[in-house]
């Protein structure tokens, strides 16, 4: 299935900056919460209280869920179109139409399942594992990534639907070809430079 890379261009950067900053800054934290404890466990026998269950609770998952987000809305998703690749466009648009509809509806079914274990992990005040730090606020990011793909992905689905993603794997490809011509010329243009002092 193909992802729609130019749908992520479309994106205004600000809404991407909502998604990105803060993964950006939750990342940042959890580094230097991590070695922070890393540093006073070794040297001052006194690591930080609940430091695993903090981050297996709190930090990687905002940081994951925020990635899914900003992953399909820079269209950087794996893609594995090695069949696809080679069916009538009109085909293909088809095809495409229907494996992001398939996911959109996976997506929004994970979005209500994880809107009910939030709302169940609230009614409970579930903490990480045993210990007293709370982790249920977390949990209502699960709906709310879940809820945001079903739209991107639904997004997608009607671009593939329009042809719009035939237009985007051929811009796509001359992008590519022009990189790659540019990065011939730059090679060849050091090279012929090189000798030219050699030769002096």
């Amino acid at each position: 299935m193909s992802a729609s890379s130019s749908a992520s261009s479309k994106w205004p950067n600000r809404l991407l900056l909502f998604i990105e900053v803060p993964a950006v800054v939750v990342l940042f934290v959890m580094m230097l919460h991590v070695t922070a404890n890393a540093l006073l466990r070794a040297f001052a026998s006194s690591p930080i209280p609940n430091t695993l269950e903090i981050t297996q609770y709190v930090y990687l998952p905002i940081i994951a869920l925020l990635g899914f987000m900003a992953a399909q809305a820079r269209g950087e998703h794996i893609v594995a179109d090695l069949v696809t690749h080679y069916f009538p466009p009109r085909f293909r648009r088809w095809v495409l139409f229907f494996g992001y509809a398939l996911t959109a509806i996976v997506t929004a079914g994970f979005a209500w399942y994880g809107l009910e274990e939030a709302n169940h992990a609230h009614s409970i005040g579930k903490t990480a594992g045993v210990s007293t730090v709370v982790s249920w606020p977390v949990m209502y990011l699960v709906p709310l990534a879940f809820g945001v793909l079903t739209v991107q992905i639904a997004f997608a689905a009607v671009r593939a639907l329009r042809g719009f993603e035939d237009e985007d794997a051929t811009d796509a490809e001359v992008e590519r070809l022009n990189a790659e011509m540019e990065a011939e010329h730059a090679l060849e243009a050091s090279a012929l430079a090189t000798s030219d002092s050699e030769k002096k």
